[in-house]
């Protein structure tokens, strides 16, 4: 099928892939296959295997587009538990084999493997990967966001990047760091509350209940002790949204579930390690930040079409050259 037609197929399954993948265009398609995958020296993969994981459709439909637009078949292995209701686009359904474990003719024929996951999950399938083929492996990561100007609309877009899909993308904030991260409490939780209200985040499990309970216990624990370095603003009755200020620039990752922490800005932010994104407010140009991608607070869910997901090439990690 040639590329023109593999365009036609996405775009007419744009409005099921778009909250996902980010606005499809036929330039940016056509566009990026050329940059990253055409050439003389080019090996395109028939078969690639994608293993997901997580709780949220991102990944799942980002690397599926990868692989149409290079006209792979795409083994697409879901988790066992999450994402049940994914399905694929009816006009890609002829480039997708699904399943919720790795077949075991699988491997054998694959020509590229992504994975998603963690560290020991992405180790795991290293190891069953063929050496000659590309694999791709994109690990746990943490977004944060860096906030100069610490205004009403500010807590607006970070409640945005809380609330949606309750931390559960790769590029949802967990820590935001500003010059008086105290100060900046109570704005943030006017508009946790103002998220909630429009999009409420729904039950969870009692691990996960548990675990944002416990981290409340022991920031008043905290706050007994040293209550100008501890501070905490949360859903009333509920564990809907939850905010802690500490008075440590550390990066830790929260429990999720609209959990966040406030600290103050560190010496050097380069010291940081395993970061997605870092969204800026307001938003300026910076290359001395150690993410891959940097973007305005408020559009942590909300990456570039076919963007280099953990600063890695969507289309040129995939395919293979072949020299004369």
């Amino acid at each position: 099928m040639t590329l023109s037609k593999r365009i036609d197929l996405i775009l007419a399954s744009s409005e099921q892939l778009e909250p996902f993948t980010g606005n499809l265009t036929r330039k940016i398609l056509e566009e990026t296959f050329l940059r990253e995958a055409s050439g003389t020296t080019v090996r395109l993969p028939q078969n690639i295997i994608h293993i997901i994981s997580g709780n949220t459709p991102h990944a799942a439909f980002q690397t599926l587009l990868n692989g149409v637009l290079l006209g792979a078949q795409n083994l697409l292995k879901l988790p066992s538990q999450t994402l049940l209701d994914f399905e694929v686009p009816n006009p890609l359904q002829a480039f997708v084999e699904v399943s919720r474990e790795l077949p075991a003719h699988w491997i054998p024929k694959a020509d590229a493997m992504v994975v998603f996951g963690s560290d020991n999950t992405i180790r795991h399938f290293q190891s069953l990967c063929p050496l000659e083929i590309p694999f791709v492996g994109h690990g746990h990561r943490i977004g944060i966001a860096i906030i100069d100007e610490p205004t009403p609309k500010a807590a607006q877009l970070a409640a945005r990047d809380i609330g949606l899909f309750n931390q559960s993308g790769c590029l949802s904030l967990h820590t935001i760091y500003l010059k008086d991260p105290s100060a900046f409490g109570p704005l943030l939780a006017e508009a946790m509350t103002n998220f909630e209200e429009q999009d409420p985040r729904g039950p969870l499990s009692l691990s996960e209940a548990g675990a944002i309970t416990n981290l409340r216990e022991e920031t008043r624990y905290l706050m007994a002790q040293d209550p100008k370095s501890h501070a905490l603003w949360h859903s009333p009755r509920s564990t809907a949204w939850t905010i802690i200020f500490e008075n440590n620039s550390r990066l830790a990752l929260s429990p999720g579930n609209r959990t966040i922490f406030l600290r103050p800005m560190p010496d050097n932010f380069s010291k940081f390690r395993h970061l997605s994104g870092i969204a800026l407010h307001p938003y300026e140009e910076r290359s001395n930040l150690p993410a891959p991608r940097i973007f305005p607070l408020g559009e942590a869910q909300s990456p570039p079409a076919l963007w280099p997901h953990d600063g890695i090439l969507p289309l040129a990690s995939l395919v293979r050259h072949q020299s004369e």
